[in-house]
Order: C-alpha cells, then sequence, then structure tokens
C-alpha cells in the first residue's frame, strides 16, 4: 500500500476528512452500542440517514464521482438499487414510512459509492481504514463479553434501564469480533496477552449465545488461515480452543446469561455446533430452525414457483403477516413481530423476485472476484501488505453476509451500514492498486507497502 505523500499529508483537511471522522463515529457507535445509536435523531430521520445525506454531499464534492463508477462490482450494485427502486415505488403511497425502511437492505449500498470514491480522491486513506479497524478493536474488544450476554437478556425480556445499551446483535458482534482476530492474524496488530484473553472470551460467549455466530467466526478464522497461508498459527488456534473446550467441559463450567434458555458453557457450544448440521433436537435450537425453513420454503413456492417471480411481493408490505407467519421476536412482548424471514437473500427474493435475487448475487459475485483477484496478484507480486488487506476485507463482508444468511441483519443500519461501507472499501481499494500497477509496472519492489504492525 501505498504510503501517505508529503504532499497530501501537508494539506489542509478537506471537508471529506471531517466527513470520514463523522462516519467513522457513527460506524464504532452502530459496532458497539447497536441500535441505541441507530435511534439517535427524530423519526424518521435517524442519524443513519443524515450522516448518508452528508455522504451525498461529500461523495459529490470528492471530483471521483464517474471514476466510482467505472468498478464492474458498484456498476452492478447501481442496477441491483434500480431494480429495488422500482419495486419501491409503487408502495409508498400505500405503505409509507414502512416501503423505504424495507428497501434500504440495497439502498444502503449508496455507502459504498461514497467510500469508493473518498477513498479514490485520497489513496492514502486506504491507511487510515487499516487504523481506524485496529482502533476499533482496541475500544470494542473489553466490553464485547459483557454487551453480548445483556443484547442476550435484552433479546429475551430483559426490563429495566440496565438493559437499555444491550441491543447490538450478537451475530454481527462476531464479525467484528473475528475480524479483530484476523488484524493479528495478518499482521496488522501486536496483541497484548490481556486483550488475546478479552477476545477469546468473546467469542466465546458469542459462539455460546448465538448459531449464526458460531458460523461467522468459524468462517472468518478458517478463511483467513487457509488463504493467508498461515496454516500452522490456525492449527496451534485449533488445538489450544479444543483444549480449552474440554477443559470446561470437564469441570462443568457454566455462566447463566438471564433468562434466555441458553448459557455460556462448553455444553451450550457443543449443541450449538450439533444444531448447525441438525443433530440436535433441543426445542430451543431447533425449533428456530424449523420456522425459518418453513417460511423460505414458502417464499420459495410464490416466488421460483409462482405468480411472484418476476416482481416479488415489493418493498412495504409485512412479509411476515402476508406470508402468514406470526413470530414473536421477544416471547414476552406480543406485538414484537418480524417482517423480515431472517435471510437477507430470502428478504431480497420475496420483495424484488428472482430477478431482484440474480441482480444481488451477480453483485456479490463481481466483488468477490474483484477482491480475490486482487489478492492473488498481491501475493504473486510479493505485496504481503496489499494482499492481507484484501483478505481481511473479504472475510469482514463474507461474515456479514454468514450472519445475514440468518438473522434480520443487513435490513437495518447497524450491519447494513457496515456491510456497504466494506463492499465500497474493497471497491476503491482494488481500484487503487490496479491503477498504481498499471502506472509503475509490475515490479513488487516499486510498491511502498503500508506498515503492518502497531505498538497497540
Amino acid at each position: 500500500m501505498t504510503q501517505i505523500s508529503a504532499q497530501e499529508s501537508a494539506a489542509a483537511r478537506s471537508a471529506s476528512d471531517y466527513y470520514l471522522v463523522v462516519l467513522a463515529a457513527l460506524l464504532v457507535g452502530y459496532a458497539i452500542f447497536g441500535k441505541t445509536v441507530a435511534y439517535i435523531g427524530v423519526p424518521p430521520l435517524y442519524i443513519g440517514e443524515i450522516v448518508f445525506a452528508l455522504g451525498i454531499i461529500a461523495f459529490l464534492s470528492s471530483r471521483c464521482v464517474i471514476a466510482s463508477f467505472a468498478a464492474l462490482p458498484n456498476l452492478m450494485l447501481m442496477i441491483l438499487m434500480g431494480w429495488a427502486i422500482i419495486r419501491t415505488l409503487p408502495y409508498v403511497r400505500e405503505d409509507g414510512f414502512d416501503a423505504l425502511r424495507d428497501s434500504m437492505i440495497v439502498l444502503y449500498g449508496g455507502f459504498a459509492f461514497i467510500v469508493t470514491a473518498l477513498l479514490l480522491e485520497k489513496p492514502g486513506r486506504v491507511q487510515q481504514l487499516i487504523r481506524f479497524l485496529r482502533f476499533l478493536a482496541l475500544v470494542l474488544i473489553p466490553v464485547a463479553p459483557i454487551l453480548a450476554v445483556m443484547t442476550n437478556e435484552a433479546a429475551h425480556g430483559g426490563e429495566g434501564p440496565q438493559w437499555s445499551l444491550a441491543i447490538a446483535k450478537i451475530g454481527t458482534t462476531a464479525v467484528h469480533l473475528s475480524a479483530a482476530a484476523l488484524l493479528v492474524l495478518l499482521g496488522f496488530k501486536r496483541p497484548r496477552l490481556m486483550w488475546c484473553i478479552l477476545l477469546t472470551v468473546g467469542m466465546a460467549v458469542a459462539a455460546s449465545l448465538n448459531r449464526g455466530a458460531m458460523l461467522v467466526i468459524i468462517f472468518m478464522l478458517t478463511c483467513g488461515s487457509v488463504l493467508s497461508g498461515r496454516l500452522r498459527e490456525f492449527a496451534v488456534l485449533v488445538a489450544v480452543g479444543m483444549a480449552l473446550l474440554g477443559i470446561f467441559y470437564v469441570s462443568d463450567v457454566s455462566i447463566p446469561t438471564g433468562q434466555s434458555t441458553r448459557e455460556f458453557s462448553a455444553e451450550q457450544l457443543i449443541k450449538n455446533a450439533a444444531s448447525i448440521i441438525g443433530e440436535d433436537d433441543s426445542q430451543d435450537l431447533s425449533g428456530t430452525k424449523e420456522w425459518r425453513l418453513h417460511w423460505w420454503n414458502t417464499i420459495i413456492n410464490y416466488t421460483v414457483n409462482g405468480r411472484y417471480f418476476w416482481s416479488g411481493k415489493g418493498f412495504g408490505v409485512d412479509l411476515g403477516k402476508d406470508d402468514g407467519i406470526i413470530i414473536h421476536v421477544n416471547p414476552n412482548d406480543p406485538t414484537s413481530l418480524t417482517r423480515s424471514p431472517h435471510s437477507a437473500h430470502l428478504t431480497l427474493l420475496a420483495r424484488t423476485g428472482v430477478p431482484g435475487l440474480a441482480l444481488w448475487l451477480f453483485t456479490l459475485a463481481c466483488w468477490s472476484v474483484v477482491v480475490l483477484t486482487n489478492m492473488v496478484s498481491a501475493w504473486q507480486l510479493g505485496d504481503r501488505a496489499w494482499a492481507s488487506f484484501f483478505l481481511l476485507i473479504f472475510c469482514y463482508a463474507c461474515g456479514f453476509l454468514i450472519d445475514a444468511s440468518f438473522d434480520v441483519t443487513l435490513e437495518g443500519p447497524m450491519a447494513g451500514i457496515w456491510f456497504w461501507c466494506v463492499f465500497g472499501a474493497g471497491t476503491g481499494a482494488g481500484m487503487i492498486y490496479r491503477a498504481e500497477l498499471a502506472s509503475i509496472g509490475t515490479s513488487p519492489g516499486r510498491l511502498s507497502p503500508a506498515r503492518a504492525t502497531a505498538t497497540n
């Protein structure tokens, strides 16, 4: 990665520099406090929408508007957003704000264009992005285990002000925790012992409380280890984890996590793992899987095999009620009904039909090919810092997608804005790397990689 040039670092801060500070603060707030930050503002104008509007101004003033549309992933995203708008406008009069809110699962993609343009405006911001992720890991890790337990309690009927901050989704927290672990694995952060202990505890608690979180952690760490060639470190990590799991299981250590039937224990981790592959019969674990599968089959029947093949049901309709699936998000709150089928892919299929799902999958495929191609090129040229960065971004995005496959995640700003910012970072960084290769040749010695380690 290129160092920030002396001319760029000496230049006065632009409006986009200040905007990035605001965006970074928003992302940190979402990662730690979730809905507590998301609800800042006056309905229907919340903090996410305000930062979005400011981002459009920064995007237009970046002088990189046309360039940001040049990459294939962003072109596909623009088409996807256009289809989402087509499937939203007819329902605005009838469903009002609900139609706009539901469509944000795609329309938050505007953040991808914003981030891409701002990276192209000043390529040195890629290096600032790494520093931002290290800062997030530094502040999130110490509080992650406590927040995970509080979130679980709030989701199962916890009452009182002590749970008011406990609404950052566990699966999303697992994505950030896994990314923090990858920062260490890929050489972007030098950890301290206590920080590593807290990170391990945080991931263990998240995996105990949520099966999706367990899948996120397993995939991100496995993918990062295998693609980076750090199999020895990964083997050591697995061995230590299995040893600790065995010790906790034999000693029967368990920590209650409030009103939920799940607890933090080795036995709960094993139950979660078994339920993923269909070998657990407990009502708490298999019950949630059954109604999801039933709902997903219902959606497939009326889209792929039914009358909504081309159009879907549009944005705005309450899918839970319309599909006859009445599920209470909070068992102690009879009014807390879910409107989405706990899978971003099935949500898009239900609302935009098969064409919308195809555009969604092709957009993700194009982005993945671009990021992975740049990663391979960087490895071949000896640019380890660039290669590790592309791998980190790829795993980060995959973590969000895995979580979004089993929960209502990308539908909200807490993970939706995060995901599309990561999407834009991957696209923008890929364009920067390719431009540098084209301008200075393919000799790795002529590239100046960023510092891949830090003192904290």
